[in-house]
């Protein structure tokens, strides 16, 4: 499924159209070469470029000869310094490791020591493909298609439910917004080939957590924590997709299990592979498509889709956070450990305050809504660990047990809807759009308090009598009906 603008269509037909003009073709194929090259490589796509290179013979061979410079460009000027987290998915974990391999730690460290080495920033990105051969760069522009694909994708699911909150923050995406989403994916990709998750973590003596996870909170350490947040967002959007792709069989006679396992496979195998997660929602919507039209039915298969704004989850520390005792989706850490967690506030309150330095596409500043939402407290954490627990005036009710139940579900409720709708990825025009019309998301609003309870309790009473009520027909209108 060839994703293309529908603006972008029209002008390629008045491209085509003008092609068809001997004289404009001529004046065309009369550019020097360095100029044509220019011009293929300014595609916004490879849709673009693959149409324009149909329209000229001249163009056509232009491109044979300079097919590594033209796609490359296309690539650099889709993903920015996002560029660096595809060469590390496509040349650091071509494959997913061996999680049962005797060699399986050792090659997760050379592939995080090899990550870290990776220049930084577009420039720097960029300066790590100059050895590459040219079929290493089509295999590049080929994750990038897939890649542009998924985005488009979170924007088809997230910006609709924006549009409903102000009509002006459902906008097309920014290029800045673009390339944080892209590198986030990208970032997965790499992290799913390292850590899959489903399976026994092996815990060995003296050790309080299983190698693997070790391994893998190394490798996280690599990363600033607004980058974590954002690969955890991007870890549950993916998980929606893979469900989408591959919903759970339906109505299989007992017998063929062989087929639910070869479907559970593929299921784990487009989970750390873009290029193949893709093809796959490519595969499902086709599949659709054809029931529909042949007026087959519903296929055997159904997706679940999530209730509301629920984040799923694979990797259950990646979605928890870093403290630990805190299981996926609750509220608080464990008392037992509440002591670490008071310990890591301390230090995050003891660090330099953040400041938001704009919508720069460097991956090196952090995005508004981070800055905004914790006040320019450098926090520390991610995941359901985003919001701070104990702020000052409820460290008494956390110690008498008096959190209500009300305001614990006014935290995660809200939580979770900052994270599902991808705060995160946005740059601050949208936010801030956000945020005349989410009162709840104003300024350190990860870091205050909850209402109380009183409060709460008088807000879903104000919104409850403004629903309107269904209308019942009467009974003198019923029994006309009857007769």
């Amino acid at each position: 499924m060839e994703r293309v603008g529908l603006d972008t269509c029209g002008h390629l037909e008045q491209e085509q159209e003008q092609m068809q003009d001997p004289n404009r073709s001529l004046a065309l194929e009369s550019l020097p070469t360095e100029v044509l090259v220019a011009l293929l490589s300014a595609a916004h796509s490879t849709a673009d470029l693959r149409s324009l290179i149909s329209a000229s013979p001249r163009l056509y061979q232009i491109f044979v000869s300079a097919k590594r410079e033209v796609l490359l460009s296309i690539v650099t000027n889709d993903l920015g310094a996002a560029l660096r987290d595809a060469v590390a998915a496509l040349l650091l974990t071509p494959t997913r490791l061996n999680c049962r391999g005797p060699t399986y730690l050792d090659e997760c460290e050379r592939v995080i020591r090899r990550y870290e080495a990776l220049p930084h920033g577009a420039d720097g990105a960029l300066s790590s493909t100059i050895a590459l051969p040219t079929a290493a760069v089509i295999q590049l522009s080929r994750l990038n298609r897939s890649v542009q694909f998924l985005v488009d994708e979170f924007a088809e699911s997230r910006l609709p439910e924006l549009r409903k909150i102000h009509p002006d923050a459902g906008g097309p995406l920014t290029p800045a917004e673009r390339r944080r989403l892209a590198r986030a994916l990208l970032r997965h990709q790499v992290l799913a080939r390292i850590e899959y998750g489903d399976r026994l973590l092996r815990v060995e003596a003296g050790e309080h957590l299983p190698r693997e996870t070790a391994m893998m909170h190394r490798f996280l350490r690599l990363f600033k924590p607004w980058k974590i947040e954002q690969l955890a967002e991007a870890h549950s959007f993916l998980n929606e997709l893979v469900w989408r792709a591959f919903p759970p069989l339906r109505g299989l006679p007992s017998l063929d299990q062989r087929v639910s396992q070869q479907w559970d496979r593929k299921r784990d195998a487009a989970f750390d592979d873009l290029c193949g997660l893709h093809g796959a929602l490519v595969e499902a919507e086709r599949a659709h498509s054809n029931s529909t039209s042949n007026n087959l039915g519903p296929r055997r298969f159904r997706a679940i889709p999530p209730a509301g704004m629920v984040l799923t989850a694979r990797f259950r520390f990646l979605r928890a956070g870093p403290l630990p005792g805190h299981s996926a989706g609750s509220h608080s850490v464990a008392r037992e450990f509440r002591p670490l967690r008071d310990e890591l506030y301390r230090h995050e309150d003891a660090l330099p305050q953040l400041v938001y330095e704009g919508d720069g596409n460097d991956d090196a500043a952090p995005p508004f809504a981070w800055v905004d939402g914790h006040g320019g407290l450098d926090c520390q954490r991610w995941g359901d660990q985003v919001r701070r627990e104990v702020v000052p005036g409820e460290e008494e009710q956390e110690e008498e047990g008096t959190s209500t139940a009300r305001q614990r579900i006014w935290v995660r409720e809200n939580r979770d809807r900052w994270r599902w709708l991808g705060f995160v990825f946005y740059d601050r025009r949208r936010v801030e759009l956000l945020k005349t019309r989410i009162p709840v998301y104003e300024t350190g609003w990860l870091t205050a308090a909850p209402p109380s309870d009183e409060e709460l309790q008088e807000s879903y009473d104000k919104a409850r009598l403004a629903q309107p009520k269904p209308t019942r027909p009467s009974r003198r209108a019923n029994a006309t009906r009857g007769g």
